[in-house]
């Protein structure tokens, strides 16, 4: 008996010291994101929303940032798994770019993340970009427009002759960066915040685009048609 309480009293004592280290490190990771948030250098990068899985109820927007690759500039070959050093830099877009990584902490701003894999040759690195998602509460959500946001168009490039397909809203990301670390602050639809953009969520079911310069969308409402200039909703 005496042998079963030592081990029952261990066990609650080591029950005790994981719950108090996973209060801690919470602690400190909200700590940590409200620092970035707050005091980070700011930056502008091209973005995609996700909508796989149960996009409402979360307590997050999942966005994708497609910058996964760039030169490798460390002293030593990259190798898988290894932490390294992201250079951010602005564009003539203003965008951010990468201009190279590295295994040694570089002066000024950077992105701390790991290496997924390396080309052949050895001289660009591959990776996940380490920021997500922008938090947001399920009825901030609820506001978004599934429809909008996720629709896509046809458009013909520059010359007039290849017929593209793309997303019918530009998105972008603001990312806030400190100590390697990032955090997604805003997603800009069309230059506004995304729960800024659409006033009318849940009544666009369907668009029908304009033919010439001097149309305008024609949108289903609600069993009836209205003609809506695009310019409103930006």
């Amino acid at each position: 008996r005496m042998r079963a309480m030592i081990n029952k009293r261990l066990s609650l004592i080591l029950l005790a010291i994981v719950v108090v280290i996973e209060v801690v490190t919470l602690i400190f990771m909200r700590g940590d994101y409200r620092s970035v948030m707050t005091t980070g250098a700011e930056y502008k990068v091209p973005a995609q929303i996700q909508f796989k899985g149960d996009f409402y109820n979360k307590n997050y927007l999942g966005i994708t940032i497609p910058i996964t690759e760039a030169p490798w500039e460390g002293s030593a070959p990259a190798h898988r798994g290894e932490e390294i050093y992201l250079k951010p830099v602005v564009d003539n877009d203003g965008l951010m770019t990468i201009s190279g990584a590295t295994d040694k902490e570089p002066g000024g701003n950077y992105i701390i993340t790991r290496v997924e894999s390396i080309n052949d040759s050895g001289d660009v690195v591959r990776f996940a970009f380490p920021a997500s998602r922008l938090y947001m509460s399920p009825e901030q959500l609820k506001k978004l427009s599934v429809v909008e946001l996720s629709e896509r168009v046809q458009v013909k490039d520059e010359k007039g002759k290849k017929v593209e397909t793309r997303m019918k809203n530009e998105i972008y990301a603001q990312i806030k960066i400190k100590d390697g670390r990032v955090v997604i602050s805003q997603a800009l639809v069309n230059g506004s915040p995304v729960d800024q953009t659409f006033l009318t969520v849940g009544k666009r079911l369907s668009v029908k685009y304009a033919s010439g310069p001097k149309e305008k969308d024609t949108y289903s409402v609600g069993g009836t048609k209205e003609e809506v200039d695009p310019a409103e909703n930006i």
